[in-house]
Parts: C-alpha cells; sequence; structure tokens
C-alpha cells in the first residue's frame, strides 16, 4: 500500500503545481493493480478476493475491474495512457490552482488488440472511471483497499496514513483522507473523534466567546506551523486524553515568519521555532482550560483564529477551515518533500 499511497499523494500535489502529473498516474494504476494480483493470487481461504470483491458491490467491483483494464492497456500495448487533455476543470485563484483531469475511453484500435479477457472488462472501465475525475476514483480504489486490508494500510511515525491528508484545496469539500466519511453530516464527528495531525499543539491562550471557552495556537510538525487551531476545552480534554500533546507558548520572540521558504503555503502564514518546539512551554494544565490568558504580545493571534467561531459566512466555509486546522491540511507538497 506504500508505494499506492506515495502514488495518490504525488499526482495530486502534481495537480497543484503545473506538475507533470502522468507518469504518477500510470504509477497508480500498476501499483493497484500489482495489490489486486496479490490479493487474487493469495487469499486462498473460501471467502476468496472475488467473493470479498463481490461483498463491496457492483460499483467496487466495476472500479477495481475498470482498473484492470487500463492498467493491461498500459503495461501490455505500446499505448501510453492519459488523461483527456480536452476535458480537464482548472479551480483556484490567489491561494493556489489546481487540475482536475478525467479519464478517457480507449480507442477502439487500441481496445481491439487486447485479449478477450481485458476486452470483457471494458464496460466496467467505460461505466465507472470515463468521464469521472481522477484524483476521486484514486481515492475510491484506497478506500476499497483501506478496508479490505487494513493492516496494509502504510502509516507514519504518528500512525498517520502516509502521504495524506491532502492539501486542502479552498472551495472544494472532497475528501482529503481515505477514511474520511463520504457523508459530510459524519466528518464532523470523525474529525473530533480522531487526534489531530501534526506532531504537537503550542496553546497561545484562552478565550470565552458567547460563553464557550476555546483554546487557541498553532499546529506544528517538524518544527514549522503552516495552520492555526482553535478548539473548545471539551475537545482539548478529549485530545490529551487520546495521547495528543499541547504545551503553552511563554515566549511569543521565539517564532520567526517562515513563509517564504514555502512558496506553494499560499492559504495563511508560516511560521518556524527558533528552539525545539517542545522548549516553547510546558505541557498544557488544567488552569489553563479554566479561565481566560494570553501569552503575551501574542494577541493578534485571536483575531487569525476566531473566524471558525464565526456565524456570518456558509456553512460550507466553516466546515473546510475546521477540517483542514483539524487534519493539519495545508502543509505543502514542498515540505513533505523535505
Amino acid at each position: 500500500m506504500r508505494d499506492l499511497q506515495a502514488a495518490v499523494s504525488r499526482y495530486y500535489a502534481a495537480t497543484g503545481n503545473h506538475g507533470d502529473f502522468e507518469p504518477e498516474l500510470r504509477a497508480f494504476i500498476t501499483h493497484a493493480q500489482a495489490i489486486n494480483d496479490l490479493l487474487t493470487e493469495s487469499i486462498t481461504d473460501k471467502r476468496s478476493f472475488k467473493v470479498a470483491l463481490a461483498a463491496q458491490g457492483e460499483d467496487a467491483k466495476n472500479l477495481i475491474n475498470g482498473i484492470k483494464y487500463i492498467r493491461n492497456v498500459d503495461q501490455h500495448l505500446l499505448y501510453t495512457v492519459a488523461p483527456d487533455s480536452e476535458n480537464v476543470r482548472v479551480v483556484g485563484g490567489s491561494f493556489g490552482m489546481r487540475l482536475f483531469p478525467v479519464w478517457k475511453s480507449i480507442p477502439a484500435e487500441v481496445h481491439d488488440r487486447l485479449r478477450p479477457g481485458t476486452q470483457k472488462l471494458q464496460p466496467a472501465f467505460e461505466g465507472r472511471l470515463v468521464g469521472k475525475e481522477i484524483s476521486g476514483s484514486m481515492m475510491d480504489v484506497l478506500r476499497f483497499f483501506g478496508a479490505l486490508i487494513p493492516d496494509a494500510v502504510h502509516r507514519d511515525s504518528n500512525n498517520e496514513w502516509s502521504g495524506f491528508p491532502l492539501m486542502s484545496q479552498p472551495g472544494m469539500g472532497y475528501p482529503l483522507h481515505p477514511e474520511e466519511p463520504l457523508d459530510r453530516a459524519q466528518v464532523h464527528d470523525w474529525l473530533s473523534k480522531r487526534v489531530p495531525n501534526g506532531d504537537l499543539r503550542v496553546a497561545m491562550g484562552l478565550r470565552v466567546h458567547e460563553g464557550v471557552k476555546y483554546l487557541y495556537g498553532n499546529t506544528w510538525v517538524r518544527g514549522y506551523s503552516f495552520t492555526p487551531f482553535v478548539e473548545t476545552v471539551e475537545q482539548v480534554r478529549a485530545d490529551t486524553s487520546a495521547g495528543f500533546v499541547y504545551l503553552v507558548c511563554e515566549d511569543m520572540f521565539v517564532l520567526q515568519a517562515a513563509s517564504d521558504e514555502f512558496p506553494d503555503a499560499l492559504q495563511g502564514m508560516v511560521i518556524r521555532s527558533t528552539v525545539d518546539v517542545d522548549e516553547q512551554g510546558p505541557l498544557i494544565a488544567e488552569h489553563h482550560l479554566t479561565e481566560e490568558w494570553v501569552t503575551p504580545d501574542s494577541e493578534v493571534y485571536w483575531d487569525d483564529v476566531n473566524v471558525e467561531v464565526r456565524k456570518d459566512l456558509p456553512e460550507s466555509w466553516f466546515f473546510e477551515l475546521r477540517r483542514a486546522r483539524r487534519l493539519n491540511a495545508l502543509v505543502p507538497p514542498s515540505f513533505s518533500r523535505r
């Protein structure tokens, strides 16, 4: 799964930085079919892979068979699999542009050169994939294999899927993580029940807004912060009970602007710590969660983060902001490649 996850992550990154995403598309096809072949050959008990696949429903069966079809085209014929160059959507603006290519049909003269067994898979490819946005199909494949063989998912040192979440694209509400529920109504609970992404969080203060206590600060990963956070006290307690670390910043002057290091981090200010992040202050304590307090000279951070608790914008905007911050999904590809 590691290679498959990496191919999806790199493909998505390339669609946002004008990179060459076609090699990653072909890598995805190859790795997906490799897992398919492995499962087909290795599951020998009474619940064979074919039975397990059928149990997932017709959509899943067509998805996997469609990937098998296009992989056989790519591997067995002198034909380069590529997206539909005449049907590409571009979205974005000052916060970053992104391409959304779609799958295209295989020409009849190419299809006719395939073996009969592969030719029989063409309806699955045409019906399930052709004309559909590619990265969404990739996520469907990851979701399928992740549910079928969860122990095969490759995870990083924080027990997160390696390569995920994908970077948030403003105005687009598609899933950023293979485990993210497809029903948006369920995403809030999913986010709240999993610990935040990142190495740890460092709080700048606690404020009371409309009778609710909010802790706010920055999420850190490998010495950098790409996004602030704002959480209710109840959520912070749940996170710390699950083992996630919150610290208290005692000195604002250990922070330095670092946005110029990451030109693809367009959705907010990037900061870095001049000391080891875990030396910025002590662990959060109960008295930090009861009364208002603020790190000296950090009042401006509340102005930056309080947009998450306002009520004057559409719900979809708050959903995307909350999800991006909770998943730490504003980390750019240039940082991930370091």
